[in-house]
């Protein structure tokens, strides 16, 4: 069935049941409420009472979490949304905070480190909850996510190396991740701090399996310069304070589509990583209707379209990526398990702060 004909089926199912809604939940909701499912009206009408979700997210930039809470506030007018952007290690540590003391604020996480999600889990910290627009999604990222529906997948963005166009041509540009420890690039690397970001902690744990620590041991030698966030080294490359930088492919596809940036993408020979993004609503959640109702958005048509205009790999089958942008499939990723993330992570970070000494 196609998507035009879906919509149809599910307008005239919402028809034939509007005798059982109330006329003024009716007029509240407006043209918005009539298009959506049934589950999705009951959700709604509960977070109105509680009044907005407040959306902890180190996945993605404040720019895009802004304006994904701009989005679901367009759907839901009457539901405020709160996004609270950081690093992945300072998001994760803060939640833990505020459950240690029993005064939670945020209603839903999201994270490029699956582990963190396993934590909270095994700290039964997360409510367990199946989306419906889980039967939207592309059939690899809704079996990416945790099996007892306690996250989803919600987002795909893999880490490669970013150079600015402006200074660096696509013949000389790296093309491995050996590459960054090249005498000629001293001084104009940057990346980003696993002790902060949980990305660029996969990365870490990725890049001593395939070289030995000796990687960072070189890396060193060349001075890079070293951010918070992935998202620092991308910035830097952009404005042109460094060269080349460890980068998220769809932060570039972004800044090429949107802004024009002198930025490009080097897929390297051994391997994207692909860490795995992840969304959860929190068991003691202040607003857990707004949370499943947020969790819910975040799979849905809009955000999805959203992210392909943007130059961002939408999550749902029925929309297609921007024209230009690599399929997936089409070049070679790496990823780190779960279970040995959580094993080396901390072991890596200590190794980090002693070699850069930071």
């Amino acid at each position: 069935m196609g998507i035009r004909s879906w919509e149809e089926s599910m307008n005239r199912v919402a028809i034939g049941r509007l005798a059982g809604i109330p006329l003024a939940l009716f007029l509240m909701g407006g043209a918005a409420f009539a298009q959506m499912t049934e589950a999705e009206q009951r959700l709604y009408e509960a977070a109105k009472t509680e009044g907005s979700v407040t959306w902890y997210v180190s996945q993605t930039t404040t720019e895009v979490a802004d304006r994904i809470c701009a989005l679901f506030r367009e759907r839901y007018a009457d539901v405020g949304c709160n996004a609270l952007r950081a690093s992945g290690q300072v998001i994760f540590q803060r939640l833990q905070q505020e459950i240690g003391a029993g005064a939670l604020q945020a209603d839903v996480m999201s994270t490029n480190d699956d582990g963190q999600m396993y934590q909270l889990k095994q700290q039964d910290a997360l409510a367990q909850y199946a989306p419906e627009n889980l039967a939207h999604m592309l059939p690899a990222l809704r079996d990416a996510a945790d099996k007892e529906n306690y996250w989803i997948t919600s987002d795909f963005s893999p880490l490669v190396i970013a150079y600015n166009t402006n200074l660096v041509t696509a013949e000389e540009a790296p093309k491995n991740w050996t590459d960054l420890y090249d005498p000629k690039w001293k001084g104009q690397v940057a990346i980003g701090h696993p002790g902060f970001s949980g990305s660029v902690g996969l990365w870490t744990i990725a890049m001593e399996k395939l070289y030995g620590w000796e990687f960072f041991e070189k890396l060193e030698e060349n001075e890079p310069q070293i951010g918070r966030s992935v998202a620092d080294g991308h910035n830097l490359v952009v404005s042109g304070e460094r060269k080349i930088a460890l980068s998220p492919l769809l932060l570039i596809e972004s800044d090429i589509r949107t802004k024009k940036a002198p930025i490009a993408t080097v897929f390297p020979v051994d391997g994207a990583l692909l860490p795995a993004s992840a969304t959860a609503v929190l068991k003691n959640a202040p607003h857990p209707n707004a949370a499943r109702l947020f969790e819910n958005f975040l799979l849905g048509e809009e955000v999805s379209k959203f992210l392909a205009e943007d130059g961002r790999y939408p999550l749902r089958a029925d929309v297609p990526i921007a024209e230009g942008m690599r399929p997936a499939d089409s070049y070679k990723t790496i990823t780190v398990p779960t279970e040995e993330g959580l094993a080396k992570l901390q072991e890596v970070q200590a190794k980090f702060r002693d070699t850069f000494g930071i």
